[in-house]
């Protein structure tokens, strides 16, 4: 092989190298979302959302009673794992959620959002999680 068409493969293959991983980075999310249908709180997590990573930098999934469905929420986490490999997750429980019906205590909140963050970081250790309650005064942690 000639100088010039080694120098020519190295370039190209620099070139094919740098696409290829501006290519993975666009579709690589901050931040994996996972909060209720509950549209009392939707502003306010948006709010937080913007703040923690901008639009277009996280995943989102909403379902009814964010973690109180822990085999969908895994389910769905872990297509945003493998597709987007977010750095963290933020799951969102909120207040008053009617999913939890007369089962709605901040303990049940906590219990069942922890269990979906250890099984999360599981599946990827150095996974950041928090694990978050909306309530009608603001967001704070479940911790």
């Amino acid at each position: 092989m000639s100088f010039f068409r080694s120098k020519m493969s190295t370039v190209e293959q620099s070139t094919i190298d740098r696409i290829i991983i501006e290519e993975v980075n666009m579709h690589k999310a901050k931040i994996l979302a996972i909060h209720c249908i509950d549209l009392r709180f939707q502003e306010m997590i948006d709010r937080d959302l913007q703040q923690r990573a901008g639009y277009g930098k996280f995943d989102r999934i909403s379902i009814r009673g964010a973690s109180i469905d822990f085999e969908v929420a895994k389910k769905y986490a872990l297509v945003s794992l493998q597709l987007h490999n977010p750095d963290e997750v933020l799951i969102y429980e909120h207040e008053e959620c009617g999913a939890y019906g007369e089962e709605n205590s901040n303990d049940i909140h906590k219990a069942n959002a922890q269990k979906l963050a250890d099984a999360l970081i599981q599946e990827k250790p150095d996974l950041k999680v928090q694990t978050l309650i909306a309530t009608f005064n603001g967001i704070r942690s479940l911790s």
